[in-house]
């Protein structure tokens, strides 16, 4: 998607999502079936989210040693493409989730915080342009640790893969240390990482309603491995129907990493999300 179309997507994705929950509540209701009945039960979940990113990226350059980039986190603005889709199976108290995102992020604005090591000295004019793409995948066992009237709550554990590659294109001039930067004034650098940790948390849904059709969803994860630290977190509010529920949450994921050869320092996307569950 070129860079002047970005605009276009938040809203009608956002459009999309309104009218699939609003469509949703026309729905007529019935009972929610009982999930620990001893018989297998499925649920897919396609939602949309919209998140902004904060990053920290470093980029190798031969004679030059590393580049080092940040971004500032605004919501969904260089967004141009993603996907995303939750599943869960469940045969009484144990289960399997599953959770993958992909999302591309174009003409991302930033700017360089090292070269070489070493910070800016002098004065710098500075332009760059820094692109991101990426995916994250999520599998877990589940173990149902509390459930009743007011909703459940299930133990997770499992792994989290993280592959991110990036761009970054600058156009720059550079006085007072120019002398001590080997860097051309214009050019591109690329990188990219793969990290696989482990994670364990808890996710459910609670409600303190007597009809228990609006209900808060919520799941919060720490992981650990190829990143020295990875969380996620989501919370928000659900309404449910006779064929599964529509809930819209804030979802908030971060990575930490250090070495100074790794090309991820530390990711952050978060943002809200609009999803559709549907149950067979």
């Amino acid at each position: 998607m070129q860079p002047r179309l970005i605009s276009r997507t938040a809203p009608r994705i956002a459009a999309l999502a309104l009218a699939l929950f609003f469509a949703g509540i026309g729905c007529a209701q019935a009972d929610q079936p009982d999930l620990w009945d001893g018989n297998w039960h499925f649920s897919l979940t396609p939602y949309v989210w919209l998140p902004g990113i904060s990053a920290s990226t470093r980029y190798q350059v031969p004679g030059t040693g590393t580049v080092e980039n940040r971004t500032n986190n605004d919501i969904f603005s260089y967004l141009s493409g993603a996907f995303m889709l939750e599943g869960v199976a469940r045969k009484g108290q144990w289960g399997i989730y599953s959770d993958v995102d992909w999302v591309n992020f174009t003409n991302e604005k930033g700017h360089f915080t090292q070269v070489g090591g070493a910070r800016f000295g002098g004065s710098a004019s500075l332009n760059t342009s820094w692109d991101l793409k990426g995916g994250l995948f999520n599998v877990a066992g589940l173990y149902s640790a509390a459930h009743g009237q007011n909703g459940f709550i299930d133990v997770l554990v499992g792994l989290r893969y993280l592959w991110l590659k990036g761009n970054v294109d600058w156009d720059f001039t550079l006085n007072g240390n120019a002398g001590q930067v080997n860097l051309a004034n214009s050019g591109r650098l690329r990188g990219q990482t793969n990290l696989t940790d482990g994670i364990i948390g808890v996710r459910g849904i609670w409600t303190p309603f007597a009809n228990k059709d609006v209900f808060f969803p919520y799941y919060v994860d720490i992981g650990s491995g190829g990143s020295d630290t990875s969380y996620q977190a989501k919370l928000g509010v659900g309404y449910a129907f006779h064929w599964g529920a529509i809930a819209l949450v804030y979802r908030d994921v971060e990575y930490h990493q250090s070495g100074g050869d790794n090309f991820l320092r530390k990711a952050r996307l978060s943002g809200p999300s609009l999803s559709a569950t549907f149950q067979f």
